[in-house]
């Protein structure tokens, strides 16, 4: 190891330092946001894919989401603020509703937006 080497070392322990004294400051004001949408594919009309998104609603309806419409032939069910699959705020009613029902779900797939309000 040379200086160069070791100089480099050591200003990048300062900026690491440096950025979190600064996160630790603002910490508190800081509000962070996740939003997550799960998007699971109702496949075309007499589909598996689309049979198995109907119960996968159906037994969504019976676990507190009554308003829940049917997707359309070839469209897609889309529900926000799950995360997993299995919801992310405790007591939430669409996770606990889609923990029950997560075997009759499709294949999904799922976006989070995260954003840092200062």
């Amino acid at each position: 190891m040379n200086g160069k080497t070791a100089g480099n070392r050591r200003r990048r322990l300062a900026v690491t330092l440096a950025v979190a004294a600064v996160i630790a400051v603002l910490a508190p004001t800081l509000r962070v946001h996740v939003q997550t949408y799960t998007s699971y594919s109702a496949g075309s009309a007499g589909s598996a894919t689309y049979r198995q998104a109907i119960a996968f609603v159906q037994c969504l309806r019976g676990y507190g989401m009554p308003n829940l419409p049917t997707p359309p032939p070839g469209g897609s069910i889309t529900l926000q603020g799950t995360q997993n699959g299995t919801g992310g705020k405790p007591g939430d009613p669409t996770a606990k509703a889609v923990d029950a029902c997560k075997q009759l779900a499709p294949r999904g797939r799922r976006i989070t937006n995260l954003q840092i309000v200062l």
